[in-house]
């Protein structure tokens, strides 16, 4: 059976990494947490439900509080669960709210406090996919899709933090991760493709991009990163017509269109002949560049800087010429799978593997340990 061949591996994982973290509050919401301070147990009993510590960052070091007693200061402070099943939550003092995790918690300082999740490579996964996924979808052909993926992301970029002492932060420079799985169709879609990865026609482990819409076109990685990938290619998508994303429109005052270019591209933008240029830009296909007289002007740029739901658009003037339109098609960078073109698809019965193989060229589904050095 394929569950006696995919051997368990623990990723590290930072939690809260997008705060500059100065106080949190550690609760057990489930089994029992052993605290270890610079590698000693420092109560005779385990922290069972309901109970907490407060960790604080003093003097470079980690202060430890349990309630108003003062237990001591430390480099290093762990939590490690002792029962087989263990969750516990995270609380800054700005939430209201707290976030659960499962399995261990590591602090130290490092530029601040550094928290280290270390949990079990599915479990994680799990989480990655209920973190991006936003309610998208409850199908769980979807979040197979989205669980192999993110497995895949997460086994080709583990060395990503290695220097910084752990394998991926929780933000979007690597997945989105904010805690444990609730939702009992995510923990199924991810069962269901235990140990499942996406590899290219090398057998390499593929790191799969993935969008919310493409605009019925997907982008070729080397127009966005300059790097051409081989798996990454263009083409057309028409599955991700007419979703949610499909379509966009923004208008911005003239002034602040043409001063984009003014400052970037030199004052001749003020002319008559750039101002018409830049207010009557179509883009009938998706392109990474736009030229306009001797400027090459990245349409991912003006994306950025406009907060632009893609670099997928035309430019039209408005009555008046106080602001210009701008009229685009998709939601993210394009390149590699389109959320909802995926949703359409699985609706339209294809399967999660036939969906892969569509947004990704010449890939194929396979186990983690039927490649060499898993």
């Amino acid at each position: 059976m394929w569950t006696e061949t995919v051997q368990a591996i623990n990723v590290k994982v930072r939690v809260l990494s997008e705060f500059n973290v100065k106080s949190v509050v550690f609760k057990t919401e489930a089994g029992q947490y052993m605290l270890l301070c610079d590698n000693s147990r420092v109560f005779e009993e385990d922290l069972k439900p309901g109970e907490a510590v407060t960790l604080s960052l003093y003097d470079n070091q980690i202060r430890v509080e349990k309630g108003i007693e003062l237990i001591g200061t430390y480099s290093q402070v762990d939590m490690i669960g002792t029962r087989y099943s263990n969750v516990f939550s995270l609380q800054l003092p700005q939430w209201s709210k707290r976030r659960s995790y499962e399995e261990r918690l590591s602090v130290s300082v490092q530029q601040g406090m550094l928290l280290i999740n270390r949990i079990d490579l599915e479990k994680y996964v799990a989480g990655v996919v209920q973190s991006e996924v936003f309610g998208s979808s409850n199908d769980v052909e979807f979040f197979k899709i989205q669980a192999t993926a993110a497995r895949t992301y997460c086994l080709a970029n583990l060395n990503r933090h290695l220097r910084d002492g752990y394998n991926m932060c929780d933000a979007v420079h690597c997945q989105s991760y904010k805690g444990k799985c609730t939702d009992a169709d995510i923990l199924r879609g991810t069962f269901e493709t235990y140990g499942d990865v996406i590899v290219d026609s090398m057998d390499h482990l593929i790191t799969p991009a993935y969008h919310s819409n493409s605009g019925g076109m997907t982008v070729d990685a080397g127009d966005i990163w300059q790097r051409s990938v081989p798996y990454l290619q263009a083409r057309v998508d028409s599955f991700s017509m007419d979703a949610r994303n499909y379509l966009w429109e923004k208008h911005i005052h003239s002034d602040q269109w043409t001063a984009f270019f003014v400052s970037n591209y030199g004052s001749s933008y003020r002319s008559a002949e750039k101002q018409q240029a830049i207010r009557h830009l179509s883009q009938p296909q998706r392109m990474a560049y736009w030229v306009i007289g001797k400027d090459t002007v990245p349409t991912k740029n003006l994306r950025n800087h406009f907060k632009l739901r893609s670099s997928y658009f035309s430019v039209q003037p408005q009555e008046g010429g106080d602001s210009v339109c701008l009229s685009g098609k998709g939601y993210g960078h394009g390149v590699g799978l389109s959320q909802e073109g995926a949703i359409q698809m699985v609706r339209s019965g294809y399967g999660f593997q036939e969906i892969l193989q569509f947004y990704y060229s010449n890939v194929h589904i396979v186990k983690y340990t039927d490649i060499i050095g898993f």
